[in-house]
């Protein structure tokens, strides 16, 4: 970033007698020692003195939200704006055009406090954003007070007006201040934005979750395009220009980001078409478990060793996918166990059975079922068939319970196991 200033006029007090006033009684109270420090005690008294009635009072006022902003706000410039007052009835000791300037300035002070009041009340930032709401309020009141004096003096009058050329664009002092400045309220706002629209959508019961979230991302995007197009716009970025440059950058990102493009998209096309949802028992790419999270750029799948895995959007997409609850929530488990050649296949079977129908979490429908799935030299192997519908509570689990019921049954009756 590079500046190119036009030269301008050398200053000249004489140009504004207004200012050469203000500069000349200025300079009176500074050559009198006695008027310098009388200016100097009641000036930094009085904002000392707030601070330190502000700092009694704060601790008093640690849950009421909306009193602690407007005393962090507001209290110090107001209590220092009426000790000023009460100092001035003393006569003429402080009776001076700098206490009557810094009053007036602490007044302009406490208007711009007031907005950023506001502002925060109505909209609730971040905590981040709290802290760069009340530094810019505090900047943005310097930047009027160098407004102000930038019409009555040149030196000022050219800082605003000095040309800067970043990437391209020509932009003026004012514009990049006045850019930053606006910038923290429109984020704000947008951010306040992005999530009532999301509430107000979660609150709509006529709306599936993947729409509703689907939705929230959409209505996001289009909100972060306007609130940037409405800070260029203030910046004075002419938006041709950067429309321009947009195009040769996302060329360039395209090519380099196809990937995560394709996951955002994919996104997209997986909540509208509600293929997968949240609380789905799927298997894809050699990943089993269920869905706990679904976002635009990604799926989470909480595997049945109780693992999370995150699979872009775009395998969702590109790959085959068994949804094991597309028509109901009822996910079917298979355990084994080989016996001997010469075992009672079904009575076998039968205490198999039994010991399935035993658990509280299988379901008696669809009931459980018993099959011979092979027999080779080594044994008889014997598959028990059953449904749960609470896969969140875990699956091993009453896998091992109904391994342990059957284990005991089988040794009360004699049914010896092959050792494979």
């Amino acid at each position: 970033m590079t500046a190119a200033p036009t030269t301008p006029a050398p200053p000249s007090l004489e140009t504004d007698p207004e200012l050469t006033k203000i500069v000349s009684d200025a300079l009176t109270v500074v050559s009198n020692p006695t008027d310098l420090l009388a200016t100097l005690f009641v000036v930094v008294g009085s904002v000392l003195a707030s601070a330190l009635i502000v700092r009694r009072i704060r601790p008093r006022l640690k849950h009421r939200f909306a009193w602690l902003t407007l005393l962090d706000y507001l209290a110090t410039p107001v209590l220092s704006l009426t000790l000023l007052s009460l100092f001035g009835l003393f006569g003429d000791l402080f009776d001076n055009p700098l206490i009557d300037l810094g009053g007036t300035l602490i007044a302009l002070l406490c208007l711009i406090r007031l907005l950023g009041a506001i502002v925060e009340l109505l909209f609730r930032p971040t905590a981040t954003l709290r802290f760069m709401l009340r530094v810019v309020t505090v900047l943005l009141w310097i930047y009027v007070v160098l407004q102000i004096f930038g019409t009555r003096n040149p030196l000022i009058g050219q800082f605003f007006s000095t040309q800067w050329s970043v990437l391209g664009f020509s932009l003026t002092t004012r514009h990049i201040l006045d850019g930053l400045t606006a910038g923290v309220v429109i984020v704000i706002v947008a951010l306040w934005g992005d999530k009532a629209i999301g509430n107000l959508l979660r609150r709509n019961r006529t709306l599936q979750p993947n729409f509703v979230l689907a939705l929230s991302r959409i209505f996001s995007v289009l909100m972060w395009i306007a609130a940037l197009a409405l800070i260029f716009s203030i910046s004075g970025i002419n938006l041709t220009a950067l429309a321009a440059f947009s195009g040769a950058l996302g060329i360039g990102l395209g090519l380099g980001l196809q990937r995560l493009a394709a996951s955002y998209i994919s996104g997209l096309i997986v909540l509208f078409e509600q293929s997968v949802r949240v609380g789905d028992n799927i298997a894809t790419n050699n990943i089993i478990g269920r869905v706990t999270r679904m976002t635009v750029r990604y799926t989470m799948i909480r595997t049945r060793d109780g693992v999370e895995a995150i699979v872009p959007n775009d395998s969702l997409t590109s790959n085959v996918i068994v949804n094991q609850s597309w028509s109901d929530r009822n996910l079917r488990l298979v355990c084994g166990v080989l016996v001997r050649g010469d075992t009672d296949t079904h009575a076998a079977r039968a205490l198999f059975l039994e010991a399935m129908k035993a658990q509280d979490r299988v379901l008696q429908q669809p009931p459980p079922h018993m099959y011979v799935t092979g027999v080779n030299d080594k044994g008889i192997q014997l598959d028990g068939h059953f449904w749960i519908n609470d896969p969140e509570n875990g699956q091993h689990n009453v896998v091992s319970d109904i391994y342990d019921a059957v284990l005991q049954s089988f040794r009360k009756n004699g049914i010896a196991l092959v050792a494979q």
